[in-house]
């Protein structure tokens, strides 16, 4: 009998230091409980952050939307301005060149616009050392005295050293009206004092020339861009033709 009061006691003492131990199953429950309640705060308080993020970023993508609108907006009406001025100062320089033309106003270099008779038909390129470029300016057009419809472009040679290098070529002319005839380059082009001029015939020599008044050579090749020649190299020094042929512009006095 004693013993089983003894045995009693012992495993009512062990219960109760049991549940009152840290490692009580009860209290590990709690524990966690506890620490599960923690983080759903901490979830709802981040998520609730986060559903305050996202109306911030979709108010700034609305601005930055908006923003790109009116920058799109601006471009598309400075683009149409700046196209508009364009326009009008091109209007303006064309009408400004064909006064200036028709008034005869514009420097002219070249051989005079006369009727001459005799015609070369073959094709040659003719460099004027006769009407050098006497002042640095512009050219804006050729003037020709048309005896057969041909092709031309107009090209500027410049002394490097002692040679003559092409540094310029027009747009191919087409010289079909007889008689004195004036054409307007479609972009002006700045020449130098001392600079030579050339035409290149592709067929036939549509303008006519006289002979023993200047000091036109030529070349029975085309004189490519940037091609560098002698002047000793071209043909027709005895002959001193005069072409009915030359340039307008714009030269410094």
């Amino acid at each position: 009998m004693r013993l089983i009061i003894t045995i009693v006691a012992v495993t009512s003492l062990l219960v109760g230091c049991g549940s009152t131990g840290k490692n009580n199953p009860q209290s590990v429950i709690t524990n966690l409980e506890n620490k599960l309640a923690q983080e759903k705060t901490t979830n709802n308080q981040l998520f609730n952050e986060n559903r305050v993020l996202k109306l911030d970023i979709e108010k700034l993508n609305g601005v930055v939307s908006v923003l790109d609108t009116e920058k799109e907006s601006r471009v598309k009406e400075s683009s149409v301005l700046r196209n508009q001025v364009r326009k009008f100062v091109q209007n303006q320089i064309s009408t400004l060149k064909e006064f200036l033309v028709e008034g005869d106003l514009l420097d002219y270099i070249g051989g005079e616009l006369v009727q001459r008779n005799n015609i070369e038909k073959n094709p040659m390129t003719l460099v004027d050392l006769n009407n050098r470029i006497n002042s640095s300016g512009v050219l804006t057009g050729l003037g020709a005295y048309v005896n057969a419809p041909s092709d031309v472009k107009v090209k500027v040679l410049r002394y490097i050293e002692s040679n003559l290098v092409v540094v310029w070529e027009s747009n191919p002319i087409k010289l079909y009206k007889l008689g004195l005839t004036k054409h307007q380059f479609v972009n002006s082009v700045s020449v130098e004092k001392g600079d030579v001029i050339a035409y290149e015939f592709k067929r036939n020599v549509g303008v006519g020339y006289s002979e023993g008044t200047a000091d036109t050579r030529y070349s029975l090749n085309p004189l490519t861009l940037g091609e560098s020649i002698h002047v000793n190299t071209l043909t027709g020094s005895n002959n001193k033709r005069a072409f009915s042929i030359g340039v307008y512009g714009l030269l410094n006095q």
